[in-house]
């Protein structure tokens, strides 16, 4: 049921963007200090750092994911690795 919404979310996003960009062809200069100028459709200026923001968020994901990764096989690594408390423990005789 998640990958459902999940698809249906994703391709709503894709035809609303879709759709505003076949809205808005006309061109739009973006300026730089004096000299440097460039002309983009309107549906480019923000469209574009739409994308940028999903590739960098999923990049930030992917990072943490690794980071997470390494810390649960550290964890493991220390329960099943040895104990010098439990080896002179008399509790475990006792089972």
């Amino acid at each position: 049921m998640r990958t459902f919404i999940n698809t249906t979310g994703i391709i709503l996003i894709i035809l609303i963007l879709l759709s505003f960009a076949m809205k808005n062809t006309q061109l739009v200069e973006l300026s730089y200090y004096k000299d440097i100028r460039y002309a983009f459709p309107a549906w480019a200026l923000l469209i574009i750092p739409f994308f940028i923001g999903v590739v960098m968020g999923n990049l930030l994901d992917v990072i943490q994911r690794f980071r997470l990764k390494n810390e649960i096989k550290k964890l493991k690594k220390g329960v099943n690795g040895p104990n010098p408390d439990l080896r002179n423990s008399t509790e475990l005789d006792k089972f």
